[in-house]
């Protein structure tokens, strides 16, 4: 089983590149070129858009082929029909800009769908003395919140060539590796979606990675955010409420980014949905370092949180200090987004 999904993996992965080529081409010929909205310098070259079209389709092609009776299934069937939502919701967003509150509407009729149809929500064995009213209330609000959350946040880092990407491809590696060693019972059919998904962006960042020739738009960005959200509550199933950190810290830098976006634009009476360039990566960027730096930086710091996920398993009693220790890393991101912004003022 191992085997064929390593050649799934194989597979999947360079269809994906072959796919980007295509689009590539098809994109510079039909003119679906733009600018990166993130960017801080005003002259610069436009690029391709629209990449997450070659994620999905191999993505989604190669788990057709590998899994047998993917779509036959009630819960995958109408994850592949909320995954179409989000990529139909992407595509309109480069095409013609989305308002927030209409992406918002998007990514929450996606998120209904897997909760309501694809069974995708948080069992209620992580909180078994609850009645079931009120956790059936907490679930909804949970899942929705973390579907929502995840998809929008890995939207905001996609700022910089290859960014997003690369701390999607080092956060689905650790979420793989967790799943498969740690889990109390392995889901092997999400396990192999996991890994897809993965290759898909790896086959997909060559094109992406600095200088990039074609960008995830909000087509790919809210789809990986979307799939990575879906996949990680599913394989939450009969886990432990521990185990409810260990996606979050896998995805901390996006989830820590956009948290500290809507934080900063609250007490400063802005709107919470307004874009603006004080990301982490805008800030790093106007301090002098390179596209190239901020995008290692950023994989560094997702390596650590990775780590920090992997150890709280192999070293079960000490998870208290995990989580002090990621509280210390979350302050001191904090302290430095700080002092980035008097400096760069």
């Amino acid at each position: 089983m191992l085997s064929q999904i390593g050649t799934a993996f194989l597979q999947v992965t360079l269809l994906s590149f072959v796919l980007t080529a295509v689009l590539l081409h098809i994109a510079k010929r039909k003119k679906w070129l733009d600018k990166d909205p993130h960017q801080i310098q005003e002259s610069q070259k436009k690029v391709a858009s629209y990449g997450g079209i070659a994620i999905f389709l191999s993505f989604w092609i190669g788990s057709i082929f590998t899994i047998p009776q993917l779509l036959s299934s009630s819960n995958q069937f109408w994850l592949f029909i909320a995954s179409i939502v989000i990529l139909i919701v992407g595509i309109i967003d480069d095409t013609i800009e989305l308002n927030p509150i209409q992406k918002t509407i998007g990514i929450l009729l996606a998120a209904n769908l897997l909760y309501f149809k694809a069974g995708i929500e948080f069992s209620s064995a992580l909180l078994p003395e609850a009645s079931p009213l009120f956790f059936e209330i907490l679930s909804y609000s949970a899942t929705i919140m973390w579907i929502y959350a995840v998809t929008n946040a890995v939207n905001l880092i996609d700022g910089v060539d290859g960014l997003a990407c690369s701390v999607s491809i080092v956060s689905l590696i650790t979420l793989i590796i967790t799943t498969y060693f740690f889990s109390l019972s392995i889901r092997m059919a999400f396990l192999t979606m996991l890994i897809l998904l993965t290759g898909a962006i790896l086959g997909f960042l060559p094109f992406n990675w600095v200088p990039a020739r074609i960008y995830l738009g909000d087509t790919g960005a809210l789809f990986i955010g979307f799939m990575y959200a879906a996949l990680s509550v599913s394989n939450l199933k009969n886990a432990s409420l521990f185990s409810l950190i260990v996606p979050v810290l896998i995805y901390m830098v996006p989830l820590f980014d956009a948290s500290y976006a809507m934080m900063r634009r609250f007490l400063t009476n802005k709107p919470i949905g307004q874009a603006d360039r004080e990301h982490l990566h805008h800030r790093l960027l106007r301090f002098g370092f390179s596209k190239r730096q901020v995008v290692l930086s950023m994989i560094c710091i997702t390596i650590i949180f990775s780590l920090i996920a992997i150890f709280s398993h192999i070293w079960p009693n000490y998870r208290v200090i995990w989580l002090i220790v990621t509280g210390i890393i979350l302050i001191i991101l904090m302290v430095t987004m700080n002092k980035l912004s008097k400096q760069n003022k």
